[in-house]
């Protein structure tokens, strides 16, 4: 398997398993996938031989075709519930549908697969004492935790460079004065578990760890849930604005427990939501910071 292959396989599972969609040729133009958040271009020649060979290989299967051809994982079907026209948004139905989203009640602004990264001098060295090597490239994975709904995972690279990925597709986090504060304390909690990693007997180096409220984001999906429940079949749309901005539309289920008796009970609501690239601090992508 190439470095492509590898990214494209990452790419395809996010897609499917995280954001509960298909795929096609689009989402692979440019994308950032493995742990060096390498951007990956493709045409879309490249891709329709890619896929072949993933289809050989059983790993990917057709899905539907509706305007461009979609794509799932092996074993994760999805059932088309409308056709885009050339802008993303579907043809027939389309007033009918974009009056629905105009309706719509929504919940907080919110983000979710958040990357960051910040680079520590020396932290490479006095970390590569633990066991935790990716021994294809020397990168340090410190195993990963979770809180309140959060996976975290944490990166050490040979450049000294650090990246922080923060997975919480199911439980975004609000842009409100509660989710701000929990996601401080997530990263808090993250800068704190790396200085002591790093107490850990070494070479006698002294590594600082930047505050966490300057780490860089580089990527995060910012978006809105509907408050009410969605009862019609899986979709997923994207619309691409004048900016060459995506937008994407789909149907997302969550699994909830309810009442005492545990019962597990699947919920599916709208999503709307944008992949932006801030590539600045944490408090001024928050926009926390003074002027």
């Amino acid at each position: 398997m190439s470095i492509l292959d590898d990214a494209m396989e990452e790419h395809m599972a996010y897609i499917v398993l995280s954001l509960d969609r298909p795929f096609s040729f689009k989402d692979f133009l440019s994308f950032k996938a493995g742990e060096t958040e390498k951007e990956h271009r493709i045409t879309h020649g490249t891709f329709r031989n890619k896929i072949s060979k993933f289809r050989k290989a059983g790993i990917v299967e057709s899905s539907f075709y509706s305007g461009c051809a979609f794509y799932t994982l092996k074993g994760h079907p999805f059932t088309k519930a409308m056709t885009p026209d050339h802008t993303g948004a579907p043809a027939s139905n389309s007033n009918k549908f974009h009056r629905m989203l105009q309706s719509l009640p929504l919940d907080t602004q919110s983000i979710h697969n958040i990357r960051l990264r910040f680079t520590a001098p020396g932290i490479w060295t006095s970390a590569s004492v633990s066991n935790f090597y990716n021994n294809s490239n020397k990168d340090i994975l410190i195993p990963s935790w979770s809180r309140e709904g959060a996976l975290v995972k944490v990166t050490i690279h040979k450049t000294d460079v650090v990246s922080v990925i923060v997975s919480c597709s199911l439980r975004p986090i609000a842009l409100d004065s509660n989710g701000i504060i929990a996601f401080f304390t997530l990263l808090a909690t993250t800068e704190e578990r790396l200085r002591s990693l790093l107490s850990l007997p070494s070479n006698g180096n002294r590594v600082t760890i930047p505050d966490y409220k300057t780490w860089i984001i580089t990527m995060w999906h910012f978006g809105r849930d509907s408050l009410t429940e969605f009862a019609g079949e899986k979709f997923s749309i994207t619309v691409e604005d004048a900016m060459h901005g995506l937008t994407r539309i789909y149907s997302k289920t969550f699994a909830t427990i309810k009442g005492n008796n545990r019962e597990r009970r699947n919920k599916t609501r709208v999503r709307l939501e944008t992949q932006q690239y801030p590539n600045t601090t944490v408090l001024h992508a928050l926009q926390l910071d003074n002027p």
